[in-house]
């Protein structure tokens, strides 16, 4: 006979005899033969069961300083996968010499895809970009979104005698490090 469980945030539950089951998978966006384990021996005193899944899409960031196809990109940034609250999941992604940080075995579906969560945690030291969590759902098996991470803003900086006020001082150099 066999038992559906429902899975809503990654958890399901549902009342199971002891016995060997075979498992098979309908999950939106991943590729359903990949259930792993793909059978499972249901014993007395265990109540908890783990399985996975693979999803084959690819989504590519592409990162540029004005956010476009053609713009110049930037080497170096970092992303992760999140879920809806910012909690990051698995190693994080740097962009290549084409601005591109591509997220390999991500799901998609033509008609019922999942939300893919993810922020980018760092730039390359001289861009700002943009710390919350986005999102994108994928129709078809690769996607491209253009992200923005612009130079970073002209700021003016003074240097003043401390004994003496307003005393502009006249050459010199500062060292902000972060």
């Amino acid at each position: 006979m066999a038992k559906i469980i429902n899975i809503i945030d990654g958890t399901g539950t549902g009342e199971l005899i002891n016995d060997t089951y075979t498992v098979t998978a309908s999950v939106p966006g991943y590729e359903n033969s990949s259930i792993n384990p793909s059978s499972v021996s249901i014993v007395e005193g265990t109540n908890s069961y783990s399985f996975s899944i693979s999803a084959t899409g690819t989504l590519t960031l592409h990162v540029t300083e004005d956010g476009t196809s053609t713009g110049t990109p930037v080497v170096g940034a970092t992303f992760f996968r999140t879920d809806s609250t910012g909690t990051e999941y698995g190693t994080a992604i740097t962009t290549d010499t084409n601005g591109d940080a591509v997220f390999d075995n991500v799901p998609f579906d033509q008609t019922n895809a999942p939300v893919i969560y993810f922020k980018q945690t760092a730039s390359d030291g001289d861009h700002e970009f943009d710390s919350t969590v986005q999102n994108t759902t994928m129709t078809t098996s690769t996607s491209t979104i253009e992200i923005q991470n612009p130079v970073g803003a002209t700021r003016t900086i003074t240097l003043t005698d401390s004994n003496y006020d307003n005393l502009p001082i006249s050459s010199g150099s500062l060292t902000l490090t972060n």
